[in-house]
């Protein structure tokens, strides 16, 4: 009884998941080039096609202030209408459908890809390469923002690889919120406080 009960919440978990290219292709409509909105602030997420992410199960999340805004599987985009301001952008890799555990923020976080904070200004396209097996080529307006395989590269580079990508998901219009905290990271801060009283 209990393997039944384990094997049936495993089954649960996994019908809650992401799933990644293995199941199928994307077959949204392919990257069409468009002109900003002079208020708005237009953020391009993609991820070029590769072997290894073909075969990935579960695609990665991606997050804005800690909301979760869509996954990217192998050979996807997304494009995102976002407020002028200052954004943290973070992939999480799911285990099971869970972009969070308990580890999340603490020094074993294994669900973190990447993390790092943008700035936004109207009128203006950001692209944000993702790509675990080949960092972007050097271009003359190539920036060093970034963390592991998600960086912002420049409009050349984006232009030529981005085209052959299909859209994921309808456009999306980011509203600048206050941060939200997540338990884990309050709880992890508990741990550091306590350690911190303790001398270690």
């Amino acid at each position: 009884m209990r393997r039944f009960l384990s094997l049936a919440l495993l089954l649960l978990l996994a019908g809650c998941s992401t799933p990644g290219a293995f199941f199928g292709p994307t077959n949204g409509p392919i990257y069409l080039s468009r002109d900003s909105d002079p208020t708005l602030a237009l953020i391009h997420v993609y991820r070029p096609a590769s072997d290894w992410a073909r075969q990935e199960l579960e695609a990665p999340g991606v997050f804005l202030d800690n909301r979760r805004i869509g996954r990217l599987p192998s050979d996807s985009y997304m494009s995102l209408l976002a407020q002028p301001g200052s954004y943290k952008i973070e992939m999480r890799r799911p285990l099971f459908g869970l972009h969070w555990t308990l580890l999340a923020d603490g020094p074993f976080d294994f669900n973190r890809i990447a993390s790092f904070t943008l700035e936004v200004e109207p009128g203006k396209q950001y692209f944000l390469r993702y790509d675990e097996l080949n960092l972007p080529a050097h271009h003359v307006d190539q920036t060093e923002q970034g963390d592991g395989p998600l960086r912002l590269v420049g409009e050349s580079l984006a232009r030529q690889e981005i085209v052959f990508t299909n859209r994921i998901q309808p456009d999306r219009d980011i509203q600048l919120t206050a941060e939200h905290e997540r338990p884990q990271r309050s709880f992890w801060q508990r741990v550091g406080e306590a350690l911190d009283k303790i001398g270690i």
